[in-house]
């Protein structure tokens, strides 16, 4: 589907580009030959080539693992180390003849057999098994052959290394938020922008958001406040990397998108929560916590600000994200005047908020956002029908009812989805 729409577009420009001069009828003929390829296939040797390398470094593992008591220590070691240096000298030779894939893969094997010698010590000289710090200089190592060769793949492999860590670290000492997750992390986040690597920037986005959803009771116990505080500074913090993705979008399109993308999730699943009343309880360390709060909020305004000065975000689009967080920063103060009115009126700010997300994706030809904001809507319309009619309807009634109503709606949406989609897709070309 994405290959289709690709090439529709990239031979109405082609047209366009032959016509004013810019590319000759041969080279346009190879620039269609070359994209009509599918991807898969000329990725397919180094596919096969790092899942080769994944195989032999669980192979590894699990040698070691089997407690092989009747090789001599020091053979062990040999084995283990000269394996490693082999497979690193390996991929010197492989990049110089012109198979990056598979130089890649060697140094991906070697940080297999690292870590497999970092457990044969381990083993050897009976060191504790769930200590992490034999993980993190998994990690320290993966991160710096990342950094030196450059390596995408031992980028990926320490961001693995860095989540398995603090994972590690959290079930060894619940109560104590592993801060120190964020050194490795931010060196990671800094390598995937310098190797310009969309992927890595993905597993970064994505191992931040872990740790924050892993340790937030941690986190809500040292501060001494209610959860639900802490979703509201997560989501202030979402709504930042909203807006800093758009501030950054002329500049490097494909991470912003990215990192809008996620915040979008992020901040529409946080708000969702406040219909369900949760427990607003502040607790003990209220005048630690606030400044904190203020002080995200402060960044999305800021940050809010200077998009509407760069035409970066429209005022009514402004109005939009100032909407989520106001609201959200409202929730306490309306639990406690009204708190029956909170389900609905969060309901219905959410289903507003929804549809002015569709607006917001169609404006910016985000097809993410257009998208999400129809799943959300639909979502919300669901729910309530189940939440408010599940117990006044006869059982065959209710089913029945529901059926047509979100097959009736499912047709109605996904033609309007289509429409705008389309549109903002002939927009951007």
């Amino acid at each position: 589907m994405w290959q289709r729409a690709y090439l529709h577009r990239l031979k109405s420009d082609i047209d366009l580009w032959i016509e004013r001069g810019w590319v000759t009828p041969a080279s346009a003929e190879a620039i269609l030959h070359a994209a009509q390829q599918r991807p898969s296939a000329r990725r397919m040797p180094a596919i096969l080539a790092m899942l080769g390398a994944v195989l032999i470094g669980f192979a590894v593992m699990s040698f070691v693992a089997a407690n092989w008591a009747e090789i001599p220590k020091l053979v062990k070691l040999v084995m283990i180390f000269g394996a490693m240096w082999a497979a690193w000298i390996a991929a010197i030779p492989l990049e110089r003849r012109g198979h990056p894939a598979f130089a890649q893969a060697a140094v991906l094997i070697g940080l297999g057999l690292f870590g497999g010698g970092i457990m044969l010590i381990a083993q050897i000289y009976h060191i504790v098994t769930d200590d992490p710090g034999g993980v993190l200089a998994w990690c320290i190592a993966s991160l710096a052959a990342a950094w030196l060769l450059p390596s995408r793949p031992a980028l990926a492999l320490g961001i693995l290394l860095a989540v398995t860590w603090t994972g590690f670290t959290l079930g060894l000492e619940e109560t104590t938020p592993h801060w120190a997750f964020w050194l490795p992390w931010a060196a990671a986040f800094a390598l995937s922008l310098r190797l310009s690597w969309l992927p890595g920037f993905h597993l970064a986005l994505m191992a931040g958001f872990v740790w924050q959803a892993i340790w937030g009771p941690s986190i809500a116990e040292s501060f001494r406040i209610d959860p639900t505080w802490l979703a509201l500074f997560y989501l202030l913090e979402a709504l930042a990397i909203w807006l800093a993705g758009l501030f950054v979008s002329g500049r490097a399109p494909r991470f912003a998108a990215a990192a809008e993308a996620y915040a979008i999730v992020i901040v529409f699943a946080l708000f969702w929560i406040w219909q369900l009343n949760p427990d607003r309880t502040l607790g003990e360390n209220a005048i630690l916590y606030s400044p904190l709060l203020l002080a995200m909020l402060g960044i999305v305004a800021v940050l809010a600000v200077l998009d509407v000065a760069r035409g970066l975000l429209e005022p009514r689009h402004a109005a939009g994200i100032a909407a989520l967080a106001l609201a959200s920063l409202a929730y306490p103060a309306l639990d406690s005047a009204a708190p029956a009115l909170v389900p609905w009126v969060y309901a219905a700010l959410f289903l507003a908020l929804a549809a002015w997300l569709v607006s917001y994706g169609a404006a910016h030809e985000f097809r993410f956002a257009v998208n999400f904001g129809f799943v959300a809507f639909g979502a919300e319309v669901l729910y309530l029908y189940f939440e408010t009619l599940n117990t006044r309807l006869d059982t065959a009634l209710f089913f029945a009812l529901g059926g047509v109503l979100l097959i009736a709606g499912a047709l109605i949406m996904e033609r309007m989805r289509r429409r705008l989609v389309a549109t903002v897709e002939g927009d951007a070309a």
